[in-house]
Order: structure tokens, then C-alpha cells, then sequence
């Protein structure tokens, strides 16, 4: 069923206020999903208001959401004395490497797999998914002898090597889907118009696939962004990447929750900005092959 079949919202709402039943459970629906909102933004709302409060105003009982004296000495503290900007560049860095690098061999890594008859595709396709189903504590000390012994070990590039075997298979999987989707007949036309098959792969399936590369691409970043577990085990003094910071924030006799709040809400910060900057491709990328034509 295509988009354009669906009834529009007009219709719905008349159908609704004539039908006493479905005007309850429009009501229900739409409270549902507030209700769901709600316990899904309001851990943030607190993360936030915490960051913007004084320790002592936080350690108060009941707790206040709502009418007190915002404060930014939280903020002023995470970037001068913590030097919070630094780990969070780490993390950038490592985590825009190495999705970049997956992304450009991914994706045709992804369109070879899906397009060109691969001896053993199929076998090569389950083996890279069942790269995500290792336990990522089984590979902590292998990695740590190794990078240690090749002069990698507390370095970005290091944790990059790993974010990156981490994300392509993430990628391929992902964009071979949305390639899977893509009528086969399109390349063919292009091809007998001129174009060889890497032409094709450029000039067709990359921007009818881009919303899918997109979401992959984000998803995956979000991954490595948030990676705590092979950043305390392989980065460390200057290399350290920002949620090894908010962790320290936690020490075993208290806990700076205003400190905590800060680092959290920076944290977040640049994942919100860029979900919002791609919202309309990740729409697009994950609802992409949803709905058969």
C-alpha cells in the first residue's frame, strides 16, 4: 500500500467526533503516546535541571523540577577544571572516523554483496553479522596484548581501529537491505544507456539509497559515541573519551550528581543536534522498504 492511500488526518478527525467509539479511541491513542513521551523525556528533563542546579539545592528532598535559581557553575567547572571539551573532541574524532571509514567501504562492500554474484555471499554475510554477536569482554585482553605491543594502545587511532571493525558490520548490513529494496531493472537501464556498473553504483543506487546510508551512518555513530566498555580498557590520560569522564564523576564515597548532570547534558547534546539536522533522512532511511509498492 503506497503513501498516497493512506486517509488523511481530515478524514479521520470527522470520522472521530460522528462516532462517539473511535472519538474514544483516538483519545486513547493519542494518550497513550503522551503518556509514553513523557516516561521516555522526563529521565532528560531531570539530567537537565540537575546540571543547572547547586549540590546542595539537589541533595534537598522532594527533589525540584521546577521553580529554583538555574546555576552554570556546573558547566563552568566541567570545562575548565575537568577539561571536558578535550574528551569530547576524542570522541568525536573517534567516533566520525570511524564511521566515515565504514561508511566508504561499507557501502559498496554492501552493494556487492546484494548486486554481484560473490562466491560464498552468503556465507560471508552471516559471518560479518555474527561479528556483532561477540561479547565484546571476550576480545578485551586479545586487543589490549596486541595494541599494546604494536604501540597503539592509549591512542585514538587505536580505539578508532575498533570502533571501526565495530561499525562495518553495522553498515553493511543496514545499507544491503535498502539496496535489496532497489529494483534491479534502474541499473540495468543505466547501464545499456552507457554507464558502467561502477557508474551505476554512483550515479543510481547511492542517492536512492543516501536516507538508508544516512540512518546507518547515525545509528552507528550513536554506537561508538557512547561506547564506554573498550574506552576504559584501551584509551586513558589525554585519550579518554567523554563518557570515561562522566563515569568519574561517580566516586566511591559521593557522587557530584550537579558534575554528573553537566557532562550527561553535553553528552547528549551533539547526538540531538544531528538526529534533528537528518531527522528528514532518517525518516525516510528507516521507514525506507517499510511498505510494499
Amino acid at each position: 500500500m503506497s503513501m498516497r492511500n493512506l486517509p488523511d488526518i481530515g478524514s479521520t478527525v470527522t470520522f472521530a467526533t460522528e462516532n462517539p467509539w473511535a472519538a474514544l479511541a483516538t483519545a486513547i491513542k493519542y494518550g497513550a503516546g503522551i503518556i509514553v513521551a513523557l516516561w521516555m523525556l522526563f529521565p532528560i528533563y531531570w539530567m537537565v535541571t540537575v546540571s543547572i542546579q547547586p549540590q546542595e539545592v539537589i541533595m534537598n528532598w522532594p527533589p525540584r523540577f521546577l521553580f529554583f535559581t538555574p546555576v552554570i557553575e556546573n558547566y563552568v567547572t566541567l570545562f575548565t577544571e575537568q577539561n571536558f571539551g578535550r574528551y569530547l573532541f576524542n570522541s568525536f574524532v573517534v567516533a566520525a572516523g570511524a564511521v566515515s571509514i565504514s561508511i566508504v567501504i561499507g557501502v559498496p562492500a554492501a552493494y556487492s554483496l546484494s548486486r554481484m554474484d560473490v562466491y560464498g555471499g552468503h556465507h560471508i554475510g552471516f559471518w560479518i553479522l555474527s561479528t556483532r554477536m561477540i561479547p565484546p569482554l571476550s576480545i578485551m585482553v586479545p586487543l589490549f596484548i596486541f595494541f599494546s605491543d604494536v604501540g597503539l594502545n592509549r591512542s585514538l587511532v587505536g580505539l578508532m581501529i575498533v570502533h571501526f571493525l565495530i561499525t562495518l558490520p553495522m553498515i553493511i548490513w543496514i545499507v544491503k537491505g535498502f539496496i535489496d529494496e532497489l529494483p534491479q531493472s534502474l541499473e540495468e537501464s543505466a547501464m545499456v544507456d552507457g554507464c558502467n556498473r561502477i557508474q551505476a553504483f554512483r550515479e543510481i543506487v547511492v542517492p536512492l539509497v543516501m536516507p538508508g546510508i544516512a540512518a546507518a551512518a547515525f545509528i552507528s555513530f550513536i554506537f561508538s559515541w557512547n561506547n564506554f566498555l573498550l574506552a576504559l580498557v584501551l584509551t586513558g590520560g589525554g585519550t579518554r573519551t567523554a563518557p570515561l569522564v562522566i563515569q568519574s564523576s561517580m566516586g566511591y564515597l559521593s557522587i557530584n550528581w550537579g558534575m554528573l548532570g553537566a557532562a550527561g547534558t553535553v553528552t547528549v547534546l551533539p547526538v540531538v543536534l544531528i538526529s534533528l539536522a537528518l531527522r528528514n533522512h532518517l525518516v525516510e532511511g528507516l521507514t525506507m522498504g517499510a511498505v510494499k509498492q
